[in-house]
């Protein structure tokens, strides 16, 4: 019997379980689908393993409880969270979020039958306004059961790939040395919100009224908002793109932004908090190839623009 099964019989009288989607990262369960009492369904399935087998993640204690802690940040951000975002920065429907020890069975609504996809590239600035809602609803909110700083490539959750940093990574920079000044500055942001933590284009789903849904919320927690709109952008340009239009694009979700602060939190000045965060824009690109450089340096996201990013960083900083 599955693991999930039980977890399930006590909240549904009427269990249809269907194919299973999709395994989740490493091992750590399935997305499945189903009917529970007639309402079609997808199940999360969670059950992480004692042991990691990835290629380029060493196994160890630190990193199998930033694993089991993101799968119990996902279950509390569904149980707590979710239902109370705006329309304008919905995520899919939850019905319930059941938890035993380290094992969780994430139930939603299966979008796909309400008119929604996973989304492409035709919406990229939908995602940017979904983006924009949910950091202007969320400013200055506290992070109950989430990540104290949010996403999953910052600094004091990966001490394994900044250790295999070398010095000297490059002959402008020293990424390994800055790593730690460039942290506290994004932390020491007067304005936070919550961030996804994972806003890749494959996280949003859309239907034909360009509607966006969010999910897959393990890495959601306290940051700047354009950390998000970084990450957004890494997974949708690539290089000759991103120097084409990464620019009006962080433009736009400002625009946004401003507009969604206005409805949700009028009192809070919009200008200041677009100030602040328009000078952290390198410094997220710098944070993030600095993950990147320990863990894969010759990953397809280190590309010019990238590193043209962290040089501005270096060099404005004194770094």
């Amino acid at each position: 019997m599955a693991f999930y099964l039980p977890l399930l019989q006590p909240h549904f009288k009427d269990i249809e379980m269907g194919d299973t989607l999709t395994s989740l990262w490493s091992g750590c369960g399935s997305i499945v689908e189903c009917i529970l009492d007639a309402e079609p369904c997808v199940i999360k399935a969670i059950k992480i393993p004692r042991h990691i087998n990835h290629p380029k993640i060493k196994q160890s204690e630190f990193a199998l409880n930033r694993k089991q802690q993101s799968y119990k940040v996902e279950y509390n951000f569904y149980r707590l969270s979710s239902a109370y975002l705006p329309t304008s920065a919905k995520t899919i429907t939850c019905i319930n979020a059941i938890n035993d020890g380290d094992d969780y069975a994430l139930v939603f609504k299966n979008f796909t039958q309400y008119g929604f996809a996973q989304a492409s590239s035709q919406h990229i600035k939908a995602i940017l306004n979904w983006l924009a809602s949910f950091h202007a609803f969320n400013l200055n909110k506290p992070a109950k059961g989430l990540w104290k700083q949010g996403n999953y490539w910052h600094l004091s959750t990966r001490p394994d790939e900044f250790n295999k940093l070398k010095d000297n990574l490059d002959k402008k920079s020293d990424i390994k040395k800055a790593a730690h000044k460039i942290d506290k500055t994004l932390q020491a942001s007067r304005y936070k919100t919550l961030i996804h933590g994972d806003a890749k284009l494959a996280n949003f789903a859309a239907n034909e009224q360009g509607e966006i849904l969010g999910y897959d919320f393990q890495y959601v927690g306290t940051g700047v908002g354009v950390t998000d709109v970084m990450y957004f952008m890494t997974s949708c340009f690539n290089d000759e793109q991103l120097h084409k239009y990464a620019d009006a694009h962080l433009a736009y979700y400002f625009s946004q932004f401003k507009r969604a602060l206005n409805v949700y939190q009028p009192a809070i000045n919009a200008d200041d908090v677009i100030a602040k965060w328009q000078v952290l824009w390198s410094l997220t690109w710098a944070d993030f190839y600095r993950f990147l450089a320990g863990w894969s340096p010759d990953h397809f996201k280190i590309n010019s623009y990238m590193l043209a990013q962290v040089n501005v960083t270096l060099s404005g900083n004194k770094l």
